[in-house]
């Protein structure tokens, strides 16, 4: 992504918005803007509000929203009415930044409630540039506490034109009665509805094809609600339910949560990290679904029914002696899972762990697990470098801790050298040369009593 594409972009959709100036007065109206992003191949954002002072007439309240994930809604920020500045970063590898949208000034009218969305692709070959999208809604919203308030928006790029069907959870669609007909970008007025169970579905215009149906959802009463149709970049899907091309994003006011497709699934997999542990089976609610896994082998990720589950790990072929009995483990829609079997055979455990495998067009996306249980390595220094010799590198993760995680590491493209020693330490424990990673995949690096695993985990 080249920073001078996107400055000539983004300069060129104009922000400012047009309202009622406003002297810098401890009693001056107040307006509310909640920050969004909702571009899926863009890495983590930081989020600047007033933090120009030669720009703004309102410094005092300057904020910066560090690390914003996608598909993630800041909630409303208060700020005096009239000139406000507003300028969006995303990170890069090495602690530097992309200016995706300049600090620019908007004119905001205290009558009125902003959603300042970030969508587009960040790959520079994509017809849909990264650019702002500004919605506004009427701040009194209607005042009905039985009544709930909702705004749709069309902010996934590609996806074409959607009618838009609330309904209750049973009815039928009726393809020339839709709620609103939207293409990228547009957006409905505010709609007041009662509050109820609804069911949300998105069909092409104008069809019965549906695209997206969120199953029953509660509508609660007196929320003010804005739902934004966006890129599911989830990799959830069989041969049977392909994965749905959008899921929405519900923003309250305060925060933001997902809806996913009904329909859509979990994906686990399961990896063996007890070292003295022999091969082993795992069983999924009672059925075995891995046979004969080896130490330091990790399976690929299997398609599994969002719910509860009790998950199984018993050696020598015995299933009526488990070593690990995990009941009840969660597995949400549209989410990626890995399970690992930790410690040693006397002291075996399940480690659960969220995946993250959105990759971002700017650069590698990196996660590395400590999962070696040596005494000896308990904690450690990890090293990404471009030769063997550390002599002049510091550590990319100092002090790393056994079944310590970090994910959304961005490397710039290239191939590396993963080091582990001893903390303090220039003396290779562990050591795996000729990692290549590349710009848009997610790769995952996990330390063993046996060395170091790295795969691209994003398909």
């Amino acid at each position: 992504m080249s920073n001078k594409t996107l400055s000539a972009v983004l300069a060129a959709s104009a922000l400012i918005l047009v309202g009622c100036d406003d002297d810098d007065d401890d009693n001056a109206a107040q307006t509310r803007v909640q920050a969004v992003h909702a571009s899926s191949d863009a890495p983590l954002a930081n989020v600047t509000i007033n933090g120009d002072s030669s720009t703004t007439s309102s410094t005092y309240n300057s904020q910066t929203l560090s690390g914003v994930n996608y598909a993630t809604a800041s909630g409303y920020i208060a700020l005096d009415e009239g000139e406000n500045s507003v300028q969006v970063d995303v990170q890069l590898p090495g602690g530097e930044v992309a200016t995706v949208i300049p600090n620019t000034v908007l004119n905001l009218d205290s009558s009125l409630s902003y959603t300042v969305m970030v969508i587009g692709n960040a790959d520079p070959s994509s017809e849909f540039a990264v650019e702002p999208l500004i919605i506004t809604r009427d701040a009194a919203g209607d005042g009905d506490t039985s009544n709930v308030d909702v705004q749709v928006v069309h902010a996934s790029p590609g996806i074409p034109e959607v009618d838009v069907h609330v309904t209750g959870p049973n009815d039928d669609i009726n393809p020339a009665a839709p709620l609103a007909t939207l293409s990228y970008k547009a957006s409905t007025g505010v709609v007041s509805v009662p509050a109820a169970d609804y069911r949300v579905r998105l069909a092409l215009a104008g069809t019965d094809t549906v695209a997206f149906d969120s199953g029953t959802v509660p509508l609660p009463a007196g929320a003010e609600l804005t739902i934004a149709a966006i890129p599911n970049v989830n990799n959830t899907s069989d041969a049977d339910m392909p994965a749905a091309p959008v899921k929405l994003l519900v923003m309250d006011g305060s925060g933001s949560s997902i809806i996913h497709d009904a329909n859509e699934i979990a994906q686990v997999r399961v990896g063996h990290l007890s070292a003295d542990a022999p091969d082993v089976d795992v069983s999924v609610d009672g059925a075995v679904a891995l046979n004969d896994v080896v130490f330091t082998v990790v399976s690929d990720y299997l398609d599994l029914v969002a719910k509860a589950y009790d998950l199984g790990v018993f050696a020598f072929d015995d299933p009526t002696t488990l070593q690990i009995d995990a009941q009840g483990v969660e597995f949400e829609r549209g989410k990626d899972y890995s399970v690992y079997a930790i410690n040693d055979l006397a002291n075996i455990d399940a480690l659960v762990i969220e995946d993250n495998r959105r990759p971002v067009a700017t650069s590698a996306t990196l996660s590395v697990l400590h999962g070696a249980s040596l005494p000896a390595a308990a904690t450690v220094d990890v090293y990404l470098t471009d030769s063997t010799d550390l002599s002049n590198s510091d550590p990319a993760l100092p002090g790393f801790a056994y079944t310590d995680i970090v994910q959304n590491v961005y490397v710039a493209e290239g191939t590396y050298v993963v080091t582990v020693t001893g903390v303090g330490s220039k003396d290779p424990v562990l050591q795996l040369e000729g990692v290549a990673l590349e710009n848009g995949k997610v790769y995952k690096a996990i330390a063993t009593n046996g060395g170091i695993l790295a795969a691209d985990i994003t398909e």
